[in-house]
């Protein structure tokens, strides 16, 4: 290096020789050999103390704050200082102090620099033993960054090798010109505006910019500026030191790139199984409609056959019965796995003993066994209890169970049920053993996947869809278990069920038996008011209203506790709350009305809701899912028309033999039935005759059943109008929504008084 670049090192660096390190906290981490030579100090006696140590007590405490304060916020602190030695001299320093920034913007350390100004020293060796100092940091920096240095006017003065190299400017190219040469244009002008108006001010700047090299070449910097000033602090030149972070910048672009790929295909993911979802719903009214015509007429044909004694047709009927209800199993088997799939599968669990459970399945199991020859044989000595969604369980039983059966013949089939933990968790195992015709091992791999069964043949000879034994294994995986299979070709297949005692899955939907300790009577007497709610605040504004009543009270914190204590107690009447976590009013009220045991329980709405006050006005009384039996129909039917030949029923459904099978069936039972194929018929023959009670279809043409509801309930003469949804239609939270009005009277928290609560209650119990 010659003398001007000497000279520009010596005023880009303070032309400075004491050299001191601390972290964060004012910790000397490092001091230089010239700095111990003047302070009178060793390097360990001045590393891990506080810079404060070598400072004069001139200074006030006021002093090194402001020191702090300008330091802390990542600028750059010039000025003249005391420092006292060891043997208590004190000598003058002018300092700069630098703080360094890691890529989170926070300071980690300082860099003290300074040079002594001592009297009676020979200028000249001092200033040797400075350049010497300031070759040793302008070689580091040289080593390790990409320096610059600008007049105050931004023209270059110096560049060092590494500038020169990532810019692909020879030195002479750059000198004199200003750092527009290496302009990319991707910032806008406002951010150079603003970089430049904070280094004019004194300012150190820091920032990321996008340069341009000489061959067009792009590349990005982590650049800090600093300026030095004049005694007037005014800048009279900038330094500035940049870190090549093209690699950095280039990873996170496509890190966004890629979070944005995944983001839309989480979108679209979204959207495919809303879709997913519609078309179950609609592919599920278009199987079912059919299908209802087919059992519905072949039961109520079959019904007269028998009573014209003609037996030949009636065994005819039966078999068409047989077969309609074999392929509406077949498809509640597609649409379950759908579900299952989709996330969509609800669980319901309970408490139950094993005794029973089995008890159950084998009355439902042991006709086909015997039918085919084969032999049963039960190994059950347990009597615990489990904690599952019984429905669910008995499920899979009954179908690992037909599976034995179905590829056995004149055979064995054992069922066992025996304690059996697992990973520290107390269950229960379900053992199914028959000497059937077994698996080979390509066969096992394959046994679980949707839509598949051994191979061609096994479907040829035995039937089935080969969804049986995937719905059971996932139903088991959401309950907390497995199944496992072993088998030998030729030989037979052994599965095993295994399922937890108590399950944590189940926690958010279990129907807790702790509700049955909240009952306020005896628990065998039938309880008179059921109260569901997550506040136990309302149960005991409910218990003072019914002080002098001598009506009995039973309380549920939560829905599943709520549908157990329903099942179990049987109350007269039901006050419900909407809001509440977990599993909320809508889907209690839903669960309530679609269970022949508790439809007929009266519910009353107690929650505080205006917004949805219209939908209640909207809803249906009830709902039923085809295929409808016929009994339940006309169970239903009653609750709301008493004397049969004196009022009129208006059956509204667009499928002529679903319309005609169910007219049949009222007017045999003695009802008035008037027929529409579409809400706007519906309407024109409201206008003609008003029925005493609606049955309605969903999804129509022309105008559906949510539309029809809307047009009805803006008439006063029609609101009170009782209506059945009949359909087949996958109901949905939002048609939950609408259908919200199956309830027997809405009251709304805070708008009422308790003799109107009273009286209301009152008036369902007698």
């Amino acid at each position: 290096m010659d003398l001007k670049d000497e000279s520009y090192a010596l005023s880009a660096l303070e032309a400075s020789s004491l050299v001191l390190v601390t972290d964060c906290k004012g910790i000397i981490t490092f001091v230089n050999d010239h700095f111990c030579k003047i302070s009178g100090y060793a390097k360990d006696e001045l590393t891990g103390f506080n810079y404060r140590t070598v400072c004069s007590s001139y200074y006030t405490m006021e002093h090194f704050q402001d020191i702090s304060k300008t330091v802390t916020q990542g600028h750059v602190w010039n000025g003249g200082v005391k420092n006292q030695a060891k043997d208590g001299s004190e000598y003058g320093v002018n300092l700069t102090v630098f703080p360094n920034v890691n890529d989170n913007g926070e300071v980690y350390q300082y860099v003290f620099i300074g040079k002594e100004f001592i009297k009676n020293r020979p200028d000249d060796a001092y200033l040797h033993q400075t350049m010497e100092n300031l070759r040793d940091i302008e070689n580091a920096l040289d080593a390790s960054s990409i320096v610059a240095i600008t007049d105050d006017r931004g023209v270059i003065t110096y560049v060092n090798e590494k500038f020169c190299e990532i810019s692909k400017y020879d030195r002479a190219e750059l000198i004199g010109k200003t750092h527009r040469v290496i302009n990319s244009g991707f910032h806008p002008k406002s951010f150079f505006r603003e970089m430049w108006e904070t280094i004019k001010q004194g300012l150190v700047w820091k920032g990321e910019v996008k340069n341009r090299a000489k061959d067009g070449s792009e590349y990005w910097m982590h650049t800090t500026i600093v300026p030095f000033l004049h005694d007037d602090g005014k800048p009279r030149q900038f330094i500035s030191i940049r870190t090549d972070i093209t690699d950095r910048v280039i990873a996170e672009a496509a890190l966004a790139d890629r979070t944005k790929q995944l983001a839309k295909a989480h979108d679209e993911a979204i959207k495919a199984n809303l879709i997913k979802s519609q078309f179950l719903a609609n592919m599920s009214h278009e199987l079912r409609t059919p299908l209802n015509a087919i059992i519905g007429y072949s039961e109520m044909l079959q019904e007269e056959a028998e009573e014209l004694g003609e037996g030949a047709f009636a065994d005819d009927l039966s078999k068409i019965s047989k077969a309609g209800n074999h392929l509406l199993a077949l498809i509640n088997d597609i649409l379950d796995i759908s579900k299952i799939e989709a996330g969509k599968m609800e669980l319901f669990p309970d408490t139950c003993r094993l005794s029973d459970l089995i008890q159950d399945v084998m009355t439902t199991i042991r006709p086909l066994v015997e039918g085919k020859g084969n032999q049963l044989q039960t190994f059950c000595e347990e009597e615990g209890e489990i904690t599952v969604d019984v429905m669910k369980l008995r499920q899979i039983l009954i179908n690992l169970l037909s599976n034995a059966n179905k590829f056995t013949e004149n055979g064995f089939i054992a069922f066992e049920v025996y304690k059996e933990s697992r990973n520290n968790r107390p269950g229960y195992s379900f053992l199914v053993r028959d000497t059937g015709i077994g698996m080979t091992q390509e066969q096992l791999e394959k046994l679980f996947q949707p839509f598949t069964q051994a191979d061609a043949s096994t479907t040829r000879k035995y039937g089935g869809t080969g969804l049986g034994l995937a719905i059971s294994q996932r139903l088991s995986h959401i309950m907390g278990g497995d199944i496992m299979v072993e088998s030998e070709f030729g030989t037979g297949t052994a599965f095993t069920c295994w399922l937890p005692t108590f399950s944590d899955e189940l926690k958010d939907s279990l129907a807790s038996v702790i509700g049955e300790r909240q009952l306020t009577t005896d628990e065998e007497s039938q309880v008179n008011i059921l109260l569901i709610d997550d506040e136990a605040s309302n149960r005991e504004l409910m218990e003072r209203y019914l002080i002098k009543t001598g009506w009995t009270l039973a309380f549920a914190e939560n829905g599943q506790d709520g549908l157990h204590m329903a099942k179990k107690l049987r109350p007269k009447v039901i006050c419900l709350d909407i809001f509440m976590p977990g599993m909320d009013g809508w889907s209690v009220l839903t669960a309530i009305k679609s269970d022949p045991e508790l439809a007929d329980i009266p519910v009353v709405i107690w929650s505080m809701t205006s917004d949805r006050q219209l939908g209640y006005a909207l809803g249906a009384a009830e709902f039923l899912v085809k295929p409808v039996q016929r009994d339940q129909l006309i169970s239903v039917m009653d609750k709301y028309v008493v004397n049969r030949e004196d009022h009129t029923v208006l059956v509204i459904e667009d499928d002529a033999s679903v319309s005609e099978l169910v007219a049949r069936l009222l007017r045999k039972e003695g009802y008035k039935v008037v027929e529409a194929a579409n809400g706007i018929l519906a309407l024109a023959s409201l206008s003609q005759t008003t029925p005493a009670l609606i049955l309605l279809d969903l999804m129509m043409p022309e105008m559906d059943g949510f539309q029809f509801i809307e047009e009805l309930r803006k008439q006063e003469a029609w609101r009170e109008i009782p209506i059945i949804v009949l359909t087949a239609k996958t109901i949905t939270s939002e048609d939950r929504a609408k259908l919200s009005g199956s309830v027997i009277k809405t009251i709304r928290k805070g708008s009422y008084d308790p003799q109107t609560l009273l009286e209301k209650i009152q008036s369902y119990l007698t």
